[in-house]
C-alpha cells in the first residue's frame, strides 16, 4: 500500500540526498558539465546519463545526467545552492541503491507512454514535478519514484515527496503510462501552480474579493487566448490588474486581438506601451 499523504510537502533546505538528476538540456552544451567538473575530476564523480542505452543515447549532452553525490557535503551544498537558483534538476534519497539500479529505474521512464504514444518524459523538471504527482495515481508514483525520497526547489521553496512500498523497485514489465485525462489534468495543474505564485507576489494589488480566483481566471483565459508563454502570462495578469477586470473583456484587447497581423505578445506590448503613456500623463 502506497504511504504517500500528503503527496508532497515543504520542507527546509535538504540535508542529505544520494542522487541528483542534472539536466543538461537547460543550460549550453557543454556548460553544465563544465560546471559539474569544477567541482571535482572527474573520476571522483560517478554519473550516468539517462538516455544511455536508449533510442535518445546520441542526444546524451543535451539530456538528464544521475550523478552519485555519496558523502560529499561540500558539493552537495553546492547543488542546493544551484538549484535554488536554477531549475536544473532534483535530489534522490535512496540510502543503500546502486548508481546502476537507481540509473536502470530513471532510465526506464524517460521514454514513457503518454497518450498512447511514446515520448520524452521529463519527469526530473521541478517546476512541473508538483503538479505531475497530483495528477499520478498511488501505483503509477510509485512506478515512478520506486522506494526513495525525492527533492526538488520551486520558486523558491524546497519540497519533498517519500514513497514506501514492501518491494524496493518496480518490475520493469510494468511500465509507467500516462493517460490524455492526466495530461490534461497535469496542464490543469501547471496553471493553477504558476497562478498561485503570482497571487502570493501580486497578493495586495489583485482587484476582488477573491485574488486566487482572479488571477487563475486570467492565466486561463491568457492561455485560452494564445498567450502560452509564462513570462507573456504573467505580463497578462498585471494588465489585468491595472485595469482591475478580466483583460480579454477589455475593449483595447478585443480591438488589438482582431488584427491578424500581430501576435499575442505583440499585443501585450501594445497594451504595455499604452498602460506606461496613461501613466506618464497622470
Amino acid at each position: 500500500m502506497t504511504t504517500i499523504e500528503p503527496i508532497f510537502q515543504q520542507t527546509a533546505k535538504p540535508e542529505n540526498a544520494d542522487f541528483a538528476i542534472l539536466d543538461l538540456a537547460q543550460k549550453d552544451e557543454g556548460q553544465l558539465l563544465g560546471w559539474l567538473y569544477s567541482h571535482f575530476d572527474s573520476s571522483d564523480i560517478p554519473w550516468n546519463p539517462l538516455y544511455q542505452g536508449t533510442e535518445l543515447a546520441s542526444n546524451w549532452s543535451t539530456g538528464p545526467i544521475l550523478i552519485e553525490i555519496g558523502d560529499s557535503q561540500v558539493f552537495r551544498e553546492t547543488l542546493i545552492e544551484r538549484y535554488q537558483s536554477d531549475y536544473l534538476g532534483m535530489l534522490i534519497s535512496a540510502p543503500g541503491v546502486s548508481l546502476a539500479t537507481m540509473g536502470g529505474h530513471l532510465r526506464s521512464l524517460v521514454i514513457t507512454s503518454l497518450d498512447g504514444k511514446p515520448s520524452v518524459f521529463r519527469f526530473y523538471d521541478p517546476r512541473s514535478l508538483g503538479p505531475l504527482l497530483k495528477v499520478l495515481e498511488p501505483n503509477q508514483r510509485y512506478q515512478l519514484m520506486g522506494a526513495s525520497q525525492w527533492c526538488w526547489c520551486h520558486d523558491g521553496q524546497w519540497w519533498v515527496t517519500t514513497e514506501s512500498q514492501s518491494a524496493d523497485w518496480p518490475e520493469p514489465e510494468q511500465p509507467l503510462v500516462v493517460g490524455k485525462a492526466q495530461l490534461d489534468a497535469l496542464d490543469e495543474a501547471r496553471l493553477a501552480q504558476f497562478a498561485a505564485s503570482l497571487t502570493d507576489y501580486y497578493r495586495p494589488h489583485v482587484p476582488g474579493p477573491d485574488p486566487e480566483q482572479f488571477v487563475l481566471t486570467e492565466i486561463k483565459s491568457a492561455n485560452d487566448s494564445g498567450v502560452t508563454l509564462l513570462a507573456d502570462q504573467e505580463r497578462w495578469v498585471r494588465l489585468a490588474i491595472q485595469a482591475g477586470a478580466p483583460l480579454a473583456e477589455s475593449v483595447n484587447w478585443q480591438q488589438l486581438a482582431s488584427d491578424q497581423g500581430l501576435s499575442p505578445s505583440q499585443i501585450l506590448t501594445h497594451l504595455e506601451n499604452e498602460q506606461r503613456t496613461v501613466t506618464h500623463a497622470d
